[in-house]
């Protein structure tokens, strides 16, 4: 259901966001559903810059209860800041049982026709339908593997330079309202500064983060706050990967993702060897927990498009396939990475009660890599 509501001044978008998302509620009898999250086009214009940022961010922030009286004048729905005026990423609200399922045991197109539309995208009529718009460009630039595509396809919104550094020096984060910047967990997402990650280099130099002098760190980080929050901001604060416009601030939910991975970039194969710079900030993006599940696994986003396709063709035929992996198991550096191939192959045998079974799906996949893998 769409809730785009009217939009005025700092003070007012965000109280009749908050107020018609009580209305929402009361009339359709939802309890407190349309008050516990937003989405994208309530929250965003087109474009935010210097002259709304302030609006934004104010919208993005949690509200205070609304109450209507029996005159029907409201009060409440105002911004809740810290006690330095920022709002707290934690505490924008938000719930995952809005996002489409994205995890081979949980996509299911049969009552999701988002999904449908993002796995299945030729010949949609989308004439009208801005979310189907959404699910349909996805979807034809995971399947063919095109990160600019995809960036386009999920990042409706225009955020200029000014305008990010402003809402990133307004935003804080964990039970302390810490600034952005100093949460290591946020600044330095995707294992910047790790031993296990010591390959990343600086974009446009061959200097590694943890070889670089503490002053070059602190500048790069410094930037990267607020690339990170542009980022964001650009997807509209929701998922890149999702076929539904609904913000999920970074956090728990929300992970920081390179689009292309670490494995098969310059920082891992050499200067010239890989498809570019890990770290470069057209490579981030912001993807909701359960689909981060495939990028855990190295795939690219054609081959997480490959092994949404095949379990949703394997769950409708009632065929089983192995359970989704712990958050745990996920960051075991020892775990060994397959391919896109070779994880579609294991997602198709690895269950399946006989060849007559798996022998189909090995051909879907021949057909699906033949087709369009590049």
């Amino acid at each position: 259901m769409s809730r785009q509501r009217m939009a005025g001044s700092t003070d007012y978008q965000g109280r009749l966001n908050a107020a018609g998302s009580y209305l929402l509620d009361d009339i359709l009898g939802t309890g407190n559903k349309y008050q516990n999250y937003r989405e994208i086009d309530e929250v965003f214009p087109d474009e935010v810059n210097i002259g709304n940022a302030e609006q934004v961010l104010l919208s993005l922030a949690p509200s205070t209860k609304i109450n209507i009286d029996d005159s029907g004048n409201i009060t409440g729905g105002d911004a809740i800041l810290d006690n330095k005026g920022r709002v707290n990423l934690d505490k924008i609200p938000y719930s995952v049982n809005e996002l489409s399922h994205t995890a081979p045991d949980a996509v299911n197109t049969d009552i999701d026709p988002l999904m449908g539309a993002l796995l299945n995208p030729d010949k949609v009529d989308t004439t009208g339908n801005p979310a189907l718009q959404r699910a349909v460009a996805i979807g034809t630039a995971m399947r063919a593997n095109d990160p600019t595509a995809y960036r386009a396809a999920g990042m409706p919104v225009a955020v200029d330079d000014a305008a990010a550094a402003y809402i990133a020096d307004r935003l804080s984060k964990g039970k302390n309202d810490l600034p952005l910047r100093q949460h290591s967990g946020f600044v330095k997402a995707g294992g910047l500064g790790t031993e296990s990650r010591d390959q990343i280099l600086i974009p446009g130099t061959n200097i590694k983060f943890n070889d670089a002098p503490k002053d070059v760190q602190k500048a790069y980080l410094d930037q990267r706050n607020i690339n990170f929050v542009k980022q964001w901001l650009s997807q509209g604060g929701a998922s890149i990967a999702n076929p539904r416009a609904t913000i999920i601030p970074p956090g728990k939910d929300s992970h920081m993702d390179h689009i292309r991975s670490l494995s098969s970039s310059d920082d891992t194969k050499g200067m010239g060897e890989g498809w570019g710079y890990s770290d470069a900030s057209d490579n981030h993006s912001y993807a909701d927990a359960e689909y981060n599940v495939h990028s855990k696994l190295n795939y690219d986003i054609q081959g997480t498009h490959l092994m949404m396709k095949l379990a949703d063709d394997m769950r409708r035929a009632g065929e089983a396939f192995p359970a989704r992996l712990s958050q745990s198991e996920l960051g075991n550096p020892d775990r060994v990475r397959l391919s896109d191939e070779a994880g579609a192959i294991r997602l198709a045998t690895d269950k399946a009660t006989s060849a007559d079974v798996a022998g189909p799906r090995l051909v879907d996949i021949i057909q699906y890599l033949a087709k369009y893998g590049n």
